[in-house]
């Protein structure tokens, strides 16, 4: 047990060293920041933030660009909370459940305390799951050793499997999603065989789809595309007088926050298991936190009245998942979410080979992410700070300004990949058709996860046919694979009777809505 601990030191100590550079910490203050930006303003979500920063981490050193990625997505799953609490618009799908009591403090005349609370909630939640993520990860790495072709491909189909039936509608929608990421993963080379497939005589798309411009044309345009038409339009205006202001006499208390400090903790808890199970995420970790506080506070009864409890708890939870999000992508390769997508494409433009060997090969590089994201919890505090004066003002930015300076960003994001016109137009082609997918219900979140896992997943299945000579009993032989196999089969189980539930009818008028789980 001293080794284990010596050795996880020793890790840090070097991840210190190459992390702490003028660079690094540059990068951290402005993905804060951006991130914050993104999150404050409605209709801008953390994908879309983190997509357009992802171009200009090229150039950069690994560790630098991958800091810069998480510092956006730690800012921005905050950011969310500052429209929250100040105009009942969470900013974030994250936020949602901080406007219950965070909206109704604001009313009384408190949005300064609570808009301290859940700077401080985001901070301690976050530090809390990324503690314990560096205490485990050489536990998960050395699990993740164990893993071969067949396991990988049962834990692919695991993965998106839930991450399907999670973010749609339905899982039937869900899982035709997936295979449309797997189909348009086979384009290019085969990377068995030598041969082009899909490429219809081109070269370009002999070499592929670029990943940066589908995820840019996949989550920015569509978004782009539905806000058009409010282009010029300021946003709503807010009647509330004691909103408008944040007066700097409105602060958090010590008292207030020690009494609030344990449901901080049990958040952090919260996010770091539900962040390393795929297609969860912030917000359900949010509610679950919620729940879990209303069930065990001091003063149940203020719950949806402003209680800081409640705050505390939801902003704790979405923030807890930021480090719990990297644990499955750093050991395994497997991403939960689109931010985690969008990190395993930047290794992979680094050439870092998320897995196993990574601990092994990179140890540095994964202790200085490590050491960035303790880092964004300073960044966090500083940058928060100073947000929550500027907020109100930021978020009253009109969309006619933001969206096309965002469009400008998207294409020369995606143009700088390769320097080529057909990145630009394989941005245009897929946000024309995340539109459609999203008129018809199709979730782009399956599609993109597919996409990413979806050479790793024929890599899988191909080794392990090559290895028994065709026989595929090979696939289900392995107990790990196995053990994946049935937690497939339980979740699709439990994501159809969920979807076969009625709904919980409202709570009587005058009573806090409880918070869905």
């Amino acid at each position: 047990m001293p080794d284990y601990f010596g050795a996880i030191a020793s890790g840090l100590a070097g991840g210190a060293t190459l992390f702490f550079t003028l660079d690094n910490i540059v990068a951290v203050f402005a993905g804060v920041a951006v991130g914050c930006l993104f999150g404050a303003l409605p209709g801008l979500s953390i994908t879309l933030s983190v997509a357009l920063v992802m171009p200009f981490t090229f150039g950069m050193d690994p560790l630098t660009g991958l800091s810069l990625l998480v510092a956006v997505y730690v800012g921005a799953i905050y950011g969310g909370s500052i429209s929250a609490i100040l105009f009942n618009t969470p900013g974030t799908p994250a936020a949602a459940c901080t406007t219950i009591d965070g909206h109704a403090l604001a009313r009384q005349g408190k949005a300064g305390k609570a808009l301290h609370l859940a700077n401080w909630a985001s901070m301690v939640g976050d530090l809390t799951s990324t503690v314990l993520v560096i205490l485990l990860f050489p536990l998960l790495a050395q699990l993740a050793i164990m893993f071969r072709s067949p396991e990988y491909f049962a834990l692919i189909v695991f993965a998106v499997t839930v991450v399907g039936g999670v973010a749609g509608k339905s899982l039937v929608l869900g899982l035709i999603s997936g295979a449309l990421g797997f189909l348009f993963a086979t384009v290019g080379m085969d990377p068995v065989e030598g041969t082009g497939r899909f490429d219809f005589g081109s070269l370009e798309l002999l070499k592929g789809l670029a990943f940066v411009p589908l995820l840019i044309g996949l989550f920015a345009i569509p978004e782009f595309l539905r806000q058009i038409d409010r282009a010029g339009r300021a946003a709503r205006p807010v009647r509330i007088s004691q909103v408008d202001a944040v007066p700097d006499g409105d602060r958090l208390t010590f008292a207030e926050f020690r009494y609030c400090f344990r449901h901080m903790v049990r958040g952090g808890i919260i996010g770091l298991v539900m962040g390393v199970i795929p297609g969860l995420g912030a917000t359900p970790a949010a509610f679950v936190s919620y729940d879990r506080a209303r069930r065990t506070a001091r003063k149940p009864h203020l719950f949806g009245r402003g209680s800081l409890e409640g705050i505390a708890a939801a902003e704790a939870g979405n923030n807890g998942v930021n480090g719990a999000t990297l644990a499955p992508l750093l050991t395994l390769g497997i991403p939960g979410d689109v931010v985690t997508a969008v990190m395993l494409g930047a290794l992979m433009i680094f050439n870092l080979q998320p897995g196993p060997m990574l601990f092994i090969t990179h140890a540095d590089i994964v202790y200085g992410l490590f050491c960035a994201l303790l880092f964004c919890d300073v960044a966090l505090r500083v940058v928060g700070v100073a947000f929550i004066h500027v907020g109100k003002h930021v978020t009253r930015v009109p969309t006619g300004y933001v969206f096309p300076a965002i469009l400008g960003l998207c294409v020369v994001g995606a143009y700088s990949i390769n320097n080529s016109m057909f990145d630009v137009w394989v941005m245009m082609a897929f946000g024309v058709g995340g539109l459609l997918m999203q008129k018809v219900g199709l979730p782009t979140v399956p599609f993109l996860i597919a996409f990413v896992l979806g050479p790793m997943l024929e890599k899988g299945l191909r080794r392990s046919l090559v290895i028994s000579d065709g026989d595929p009993m090979i696939l289900v032989q392995s107990p790990i694979a196995l053990v994946f196999y049935a937690l497939t089969v339980i979740a699709v189980i439990a994501i159809v009777r969920g979807r076969l539930t009625p709904p919980v009818a409202p709570p009587p008028a005058g009573e806090p809505p409880l918070p869905a789980r």
